[in-house]
């Protein structure tokens, strides 16, 4: 425990970049509320007054096989939206695709809760033919530290499903606002302290900032102030110091085992095929097993299940 301490000392904020921290920063309604406002732009009629949440929820699916995902915020509204937050320090392979395996299994489980709020088997048999198919609205946002190279300009975007005859077109709008993602890109938000214009811009500021910074601006707002009292290092529990630290450890022995495969010719070139992406994913993870990264922290930055981590390292 005084090790993990130790590793913050000097430092004001834990960094909210990494997962504990960030769950920590959110982990009240108040501050999960106000951050979903600010971050979906709602207003008026249209703002979350309420929720339900969970942090760091592990859901299995079956396909058939077991599949674990583990979402770092969800999130369920009075008005039955249903929300993923997620934070995502490494840029892994493929991250688009996690983005969307993320959102399938959220919207299969939102439609599996949805179905039992109407008691779906129960219903007569034309009540069940108009609910079938009919799902409840859902967000996947993701917070992503590394350049994402679909967002050229901006910070912020949304990904919604249109129809590419429209696209480009004025007027367009998409076909269905139900799945949507909102994107954020920490390293492309650049808006100085002096120049936060909403609450949108104070949440990115403190993600991006608190854990480099020895002060961060005065912000007036008790949702504010209690959500950066929690991950202040001072005060932090012991546990969270030790994950938050056990977080820090694993990045920097990643970052250390990419280094290794470049060193070792595991990748050729940016342009690779999946074969070669896999062998490097493969040789990354038995570098950081070797380091004594804990397996259930590998497992959840690679978005794979802890099997597949400890099976590698029978081998």
């Amino acid at each position: 425990m005084e090790s993990a301490r130790k590793q913050f000392e000097g430092q004001k904020y834990l960094d909210p970049k990494c997962d504990p921290a960030f769950r920590a920063l959110f982990d009240s309604e108040d501050a999960l509320v106000n951050f979903l406002n600010a971050i979906l732009h709602l207003d008026g009629e249209n703002t979350i007054q309420s929720l339900t949440y969970t942090v760091q929820q592990e859901e299995i699916f079956r396909l058939p096989e077991p599949y674990r995902v583990k979402f770092d915020i969800g999130a369920r509204t009075k008005a039955g939206k249903r929300i993923d937050v997620e934070m995502q320090q490494l840029k892994l392979n493929d991250y688009v695709d996690r983005m969307m395996i993320y959102n399938a299994f959220l919207l299969l489980r939102s439609k599996n809760d949805y179905n039992k709020e109407i008691d779906f088997r129960n219903l007569p048999d034309a009540q069940k033919k108009k609910y079938r198919y009919k799902l409840p609205e859902i967000y996947s946002i993701w917070i992503l530290d590394y350049p994402v190279q679909f967002m050229e300009n901006v910070y912020r975007d949304e990904v919604c499903l249109y129809n590419l005859s429209s696209v480009g077109k004025e007027g367009c709008v998409p076909i269905s606002t139900k799945n949507k993602y909102i994107i954020v890109d920490l390293t492309k938000f650049n808006k100085p302290k002096d120049k936060l214009e909403n609450d949108e811009d104070r949440w990115l500021y403190i993600l991006k900032n608190a854990g480099s910074s020895s002060s961060l601006p005065e912000f007036d707002n008790p949702t504010f102030e209690d959500a950066l009292r929690r991950i202040e290092c001072d005060s932090a529990n012991d546990e969270l110091l030790i994950r938050q630290a056990n977080m820090k450890d694993f990045l920097y022995a990643y970052s250390d085992a990419i280094d290794e495969s470049y060193e070792k010719g595991v990748v050729k070139g940016v342009e690779k095929g999946r074969a070669d992406r896999e062998k490097e994913r493969v040789e990354a993870i038995k570098s950081l097993l070797v380091q004594k990264v804990a397996p259930d922290v590998i497992a959840k930055a690679y978005g794979i299940p802890v099997e597949t981590v400890l099976s590698l390292k029978e081998k």
